[in-house]
């Protein structure tokens, strides 16, 4: 059994077609089919179903399959550790970041990581946290910015900062002024769709429950800068993290108050299997020395639960 083996195993199962598989691996399909015979004939074991099409992993496959994936991930991490050694931070980090903190967060660290390490590649994808928790799992990706607390299995987390929760409306607010939730009119509240983290943590502190179904125009979206410009243009309010209010023009900020002590924690999460951690770390360090100081304590703050669920 080799590892190249178990890499032609895994193609086999993620196209499903022996044909397509071997395109992928730039190899022939013959080629693949012996060599997939042979490894079948030494763990003693029938992989795939090849009576149907498409193909399919048998249960013992999938078994077998999922701890092979591990040892291929280990052994790709043994055979990159070299990369990362030294000083120069010479490779590169995929780092999966949530949509509601992407756009707001790399612009402050990003551009003076690479100006004092231009050797340093980082590569960005936003995503949901579902997403990036199953990419960290295969290898996809190296670390993710998401809202914690989590606890999951073989995944590092560690705590960044926190965000107060700002209350965003059309109308100009009286600065230092104090808001009531229980006072909060919810047929105007404006929210990002179901299924993103900080739509379940506000939730935790407003009755999402009373917003009205009577309204003749919902907005369905995945952007906070979308969620903004609908307030500004048709009334009514949102919710913002409080990163996002540092791209907010004057005017804008005269219609923000601080829904005090609610916040979210952002951290970093990465496998625990990870040879790229002191990338991580360095990154980490950018990070904190470019926000806000205030933002790096949780002192006196109530995180709100990001009710993570990951199947």
């Amino acid at each position: 059994m080799t590892i190249v083996q178990l890499k032609y195993a895994l193609s086999v199962e993620k196209y499903r077609n022996f044909r397509l598989a071997a395109e992928h691996l730039s190899i022939s399909q013959p080629a693949l089919s012996l060599q997939i015979r042979k490894l079948e004939e030494t763990i003693g074991l029938v992989l795939f179903d090849r009576s149907v099409s498409p193909v399919e992993t048998t249960p013992d496959g999938i078994l077998f399959l999922s701890k092979a994936e591990e040892i291929v991930n280990h052994a790709e991490n043994l055979l990159n550790f070299t990369s990362v050694l030294g000083e120069n931070f010479n490779g590169k980090l995929k780092l999966g970041v949530i949509p509601t903190l992407a756009p707001y967060l790399i612009p402050l660290f990003a551009y003076e990581l690479q100006k004092d390490h231009p050797l340093f590649t980082l590569e960005i994808h936003e995503m949901i946290t579902n997403d990036i928790i199953h990419a960290l799992r295969t290898g996809e990706l190296d670390a993710g910015l998401i809202s914690t607390p989590i606890n999951i299995q073989g995944i590092k987390s560690i705590p960044l900062f926190y965000e107060l929760f700002y209350f965003y409306t059309s109308e100009e607010l009286t600065v230092g002024g104090e808001l009531h939730l229980e006072d909060i009119d919810y047929s105007k509240l404006w929210l990002l769709n179901e299924g993103n983290c900080i739509r379940d943590q506000i939730n935790n502190f407003c009755d999402i429950s009373r917003v009205d179904d009577k309204k003749t125009f919902y907005y369905n979206s995945n952007s906070i800068e979308s969620l903004i410009r609908i307030v500004d243009s048709r009334g009514g309010f949102t919710i913002l993290p409080e990163l996002t209010t540092l791209s907010l023009d004057e005017h804008q900020i005269q219609q923000t108050l601080p829904i005090y002590p609610k916040a979210r924690e952002i951290g970093i999460v990465y496998s625990k299997s990870s040879f790229k951690e002191r990338f991580v770390l360095k990154m980490m360090e950018y990070i904190k020395n470019n926000i806000p100081k205030k933002m790096l304590s949780s002192e006196g703050l109530e995180v709100m639960d990001p009710e993570i669920e990951i199947g």
